[in-house]
């Protein structure tokens, strides 16, 4: 599996496994942002997750898959050691690499609204933390091929505004629209078919294979939005059983893509982690 990734300068860390849904284009902005703000001579990679951005479609999607493509990538790069930063299904990613006996050197792990303890939410519910209400708002959209991109994205953001109120978010899940440049045809850029049903059987939980490394003692910070219920605090304890040097942070007004709806607040308290 050949992962599309973006680079910097030289060393670390790999910035961003992104999360199901989030956008390509997304991880570039974050990645000047991060740039802006590293030491000289950090280097700072975007990679997007199979099934996203132009990584490779495919039809098998699980964590431990995504684990070995990272893993592979660091290694072709022939980088170490390295800090891994993910949001959600790339936080997961992110946490089954560092479980599995691997010859990658981590420095640190920042991991974005997501817990290694399996919840169970409410798949009629409309909010920002039930993945099966964005899946379904996506694949309801139509694309009139008549229209220009920008006149489909309005037409998109439309659609989507009659079950997601929140224009940033509509605005942050429409980046994953393209249009072909070859057959000029509309549509998304992701592979939401096989996200989806990938959603359903691999990535709502996590499971650590029986060979996997008992618990990951490097630094660790676990960073959630304040309004978000993807790290309750009462997953603390437990966390550390795996995660033993785990810290918690949680920023206010932000939800589930804490990155995304405070990016300030966001910089502000993963930079000096990282640093």
């Amino acid at each position: 599996m050949i992962m599309t990734w973006i680079q910097t300068d030289t060393y670390l860390p790999c910035w961003s496994v992104m999360g199901c849904l989030d956008p390509d284009i997304t991880g570039l902005r974050w990645e000047n942002r991060l740039i802006r703000k590293q030491p000289p001579g950090r280097r700072v990679l975007t990679v997007d997750a199979r099934n996203h951005g132009d990584s490779p479609h495919t039809g098998s999607m699980s964590y431990r898959l995504m684990a070995g493509d990272l893993i592979k990538l660091i290694q072709d790069l022939k980088l170490g050691p390295v800090s891994l930063m993910g949001h959600s299904m790339g936080g997961r990613t992110t946490m089954m690499l560092s479980s599995l006996q691997t010859e990658v050197e981590l420095e640190r792990l920042v991991i974005v609204d997501i817990s290694p303890l399996n919840q169970e939410f409410d798949v009629t519910s409309s909010n920002e933390w039930n993945m099966e209400h964005y899946f379904h708002c996506l694949k309801n959209v139509t694309f009139d091929q008549s229209l220009t991109i920008s006149q489909a994205r309005k037409s998109a953001d439309e659609q989507l505004s009659v079950r997601i109120p929140d224009a940033g978010l509509r605005s942050w899940l429409l980046m994953n629209m393209r249009q072909d440049p070859k057959t000029r045809e509309i549509g998304w850029r992701i592979n939401l078919d096989g996200i989806h049903r990938a959603f359903k059987s691999d990535i709502a939980r996590i499971v650590f294979p029986e060979e996997s490394l008992s618990t990951y003692d490097g630094p660790c910070l676990f960073v959630g939005g304040a309004d978000s219920d993807y790290i309750p605090v009462s997953d603390h304890d437990e966390i550390r059983e795996r995660f033993t040097e785990a810290k918690f942070e949680y920023i206010p007004g932000a939800g589930h893509w804490v990155h995304s709806q405070k990016p300030k607040e966001f910089l502000d308290t993963v930079l000096p982690f990282l640093s």
